[in-house]
């Protein structure tokens, strides 16, 4: 029996190419979205511009943190599919969503109690402070379900299929999130 042949350059090209345009994708379109905020925001006023500013930089530091949640994940979901244990597989994205769950439940109180404080800390002037810490309030009520779904694009990236993580930071939730309650040898994994 002779040994199985090497894949071609032009299939792994486009294997490449299959997995990184979607994953490009979902990494601009957060910074995009943040563009249009600002710009919707930046109509109502500088005032509003610059709480604004101040929260999002409050929030995406507090979230920037817990970015090794998508690479963890990711890097324990190949390592199980490598093994061809997709159960396993989901499985550590589960566990990966979960502890995104539970950091979340933790951080979001304590960015609400201390919102003040973490605005006045960037120097946010009297005026600007109110908005800004109105508009932190009411996103870190989201922290649990942004660091679960961080956990989440990571078991995508490990099962490699970036096109539902694209597609989810897209604004446009697929079927794929069948995952969380089918198991990998229904019908949706085969698709």
């Amino acid at each position: 029996m002779s040994p199985p042949a090497a894949p071609s350059a032009h299939r792994l090209d486009r294997e490449a190419l299959a997995l990184a345009v979607p994953a490009f994708g979902a990494l601009v379109a957060t910074p995009l979205f943040l563009l249009v905020d600002a710009a919707v925001v930046g109509t109502l006023g500088t005032v509003s511009l610059a709480a604004l500013g101040a929260a999002a930089t409050v929030v995406s530091t507090a979230v920037g943190l817990f970015v090794f949640l998508a690479y963890a994940t990711t890097a324990a979901v190949a390592r199980r599919l490598g093994a061809r244990d997709p159960a396993g597989a989901v499985a550590e994205g589960r566990d990966g969503m979960a502890l995104g769950l539970a950091f979340g439940l933790v951080l979001a109180p304590l960015t609400w109690l201390t919102a003040g404080p973490l605005i006045g800390a960037l120097g946010a002037s009297d005026e600007v402070t109110p908005g800004a810490v109105t508009y932190l309030r009411i996103v870190a009520v989201s922290f649990p379900f942004m660091l679960a779904a961080m956990a989440g694009v990571g078991l995508q990236r490990g099962l490699q299929d970036t096109r539902i993580t694209f597609a989810v930071t897209s604004g446009r939730p697929p079927r794929g999130m069948a995952m969380l309650v089918e198991p990998p040898d229904a019908g949706f994994w085969n698709q």
